[in-house]
């Protein structure tokens, strides 16, 4: 039986999924029926159209919607496709916020849909990989795990939308930064990494965020994150490197060190002065949703196993405005392609995760305004 899918979101991400959904029924397995789309078609695309999700689900009936809407929509439009009878394929961030993560839970639940989000990080065998590096004795325990993140971004990116850059935009809360919305990525795999998926998991988050760029949400952030079971992550990311140098999810231990391109599906890996590198294998997340619906699979990134992230969201989200940074700060190019640049970042970024201290705590000229915030799960608090 083909499976009938609406794509919300066609344009940037979108895209992406258009590109999927049109593998996939090459094979035969999905039937793209309709997209809705504000801004109308894309050229050459012939399927039904809608401006809203709500016609599309009553007209079409679809098996599941695949949503890459700005995020700030997500927790509406996957709600209202769950009610409509539809599975979800969630873009990343699933949500805002806490209380529309747990929501939409209760939501899926009640009405028997799964909801399976776009960390497409986490369909890699590589994380199976990472989970023995941490947990055997390969590198040496304790094994040290950090997120690193050195990326650049320009004007024309902040421009890109209304919501571009912010942390609330008309009365709602969007969450565009580095930690949430840029390099999210980083921080699941590095999670996923020490076993950390659940909001249960997570014990505390303590983080620095901070804009160089002349908008209200991160672009430079330390966070720390304790974990249940008393293991620490560290993760120093940023958009306003020198140069851009990807991101990945550093380990460390006694015996040797290992370097997780996630973005490349690709370990590289030094032990007792040997080195090494392994590729692995993704599974499109798409597919392993379909194989969950006909197959009865285990779906690779059930929203419920986003948990972990969802606490680190909402802790920099309760967390203070970022913190503009004045010192230390020096722009690069003309026009949409100007960019900001935060003075030697790569070095303190490789000194905070080498050191698990903060950017303040390390005593980064840049960060001497920054503000250390502290967050805890409301299930833990008062203990």
């Amino acid at each position: 039986m083909t499976t009938r899918i609406v794509q919300v979101g066609v344009r940037g991400f979108g895209e992406v999924h258009l590109e999927r959904i049109a593998a996939l029924q090459a094979e035969g397995r999905v039937e793209l029926v309709g997209v809705v789309a504000p801004s109308g078609l894309p050229e050459g695309l012939k399927v039904a159209w809608f401006d809203d999700l709500g016609p599309a689900l009553e007209a079409l009936r679809p098996d599941v919607v695949s949503i890459a809407s700005p995020m700030h929509s997500h927790a509406e439009l996957a709600t209202r496709a769950v009610l409509g009878g539809a599975h979800v394929l969630l873009e990343k961030p699933p949500v805002t916020s806490l209380a529309d993560f747990e929501a939409l839970l209760n939501t899926a639940a009640a009405n028997q849909r799964v909801v399976q989000v776009g960390f497409q990080s986490l369909g890699s065998d590589g994380i199976g990989r990472l989970r023995e590096l941490v947990t055997g004795d390969e590198l040496g325990g304790p094994v040290q795990v950090g997120a690193r993140g050195l990326w650049v971004r320009d004007r024309a990116y902040y421009e890109r939308s209304a919501w571009a850059g912010r942390r609330r935009h008309q009365g709602r809360r969007v969450a565009d930064g580095v930690v949430t919305n840029q390099l999210p990525h980083a921080v699941v795999t590095a999670l996923a990494a020490l076993g950390a998926r659940h909001l249960e998991d997570v014990a505390g988050v303590e983080l620095e965020l901070y804009r160089a760029n002349p908008i209200e949400a991160d672009d430079t952030a330390f966070v720390r994150v304790e974990l249940a079971d008393g293991s620490t992550l560290c993760a120093a990311l940023t958009v306003c490197a020198e140069q851009e140098e990807g991101a990945t999810v550093e380990l460390r231990g006694s015996r040797g060190r290992a370097s997780y391109h996630y973005e490349d599906d690709e370990l590289e890996l030094v032990v007792d002065g040997r080195s090494s590198r392994e590729r692995f294998a993704r599974t499109d997340l798409l597919a392993n949703l379909l194989d969950h619906l006909e197959h009865g699979a285990d779906l690779l990134v059930p929203l419920e196993a986003t948990g972990a992230f969802m606490a680190v969201l909402e802790a920099t989200q309760s967390a203070p405005d970022p913190v503009p940074l004045e010192d230390g700060v020096s722009f690069v190019g003309e026009g949409d392609e100007r960019r900001a640049v935060v003075a030697d970042v790569a070095d303190w970024v490789d000194r905070a995760l080498q050191s698990q201290l903060g950017f303040r705590e390390l005593g980064a000229p840049w960060a001497r305004c920054g503000v250390t915030a502290r967050w805890v799960p409301p299930q833990r608090r008062g203990r």
